[in-house]
């Protein structure tokens, strides 16, 4: 799923970088891609509904955001969800459409018991 954030001359650009991770390059960048994914993300409450982080459980917040401000996008904690799609545009892998289902949660500490 593609959501434009870029004018198409910007994203055409960009298409040279499918797949690499994506870092808006400044605030006004950072609000469109909120606007555009988080805030229509079934992942996260706190930025579809405005309500704060603390209201939400584990289901209903995604870490994704924290991590862009908290690490560098070279460094290894930096999610890779963030990434320029085929087309150019910045995008999320992990966007769930607000009122979808979540997938499933598996525990990592349980083994596959079907492997």
């Amino acid at each position: 799923m593609s959501q434009a954030i870029y004018p198409a001359t910007l994203a055409a650009m960009t298409a040279k970088r499918a797949g690499e991770k994506y870092r808006p390059s400044n605030g006004t960048e950072g609000d469109l891609f909120f606007a555009a994914w988080c805030g229509k993300c079934q992942r996260d409450k706190a930025m579809r509904e405005g309500c704060a982080i603390e209201e939400c459980d584990d289901s209903e917040r995604c870490d994704l955001i924290a991590s862009t401000m908290m690490f560098d996008i070279d460094e290894p904690g930096y999610p890779t969800e963030w990434q320029y799609d085929k087309t150019g545009q910045p995008s999320c892998t992990a966007y769930i459409p607000a009122g979808d289902l979540l997938p499933p949660q598996r525990c990592e500490h349980t083994q596959d018991l079907f492997a």
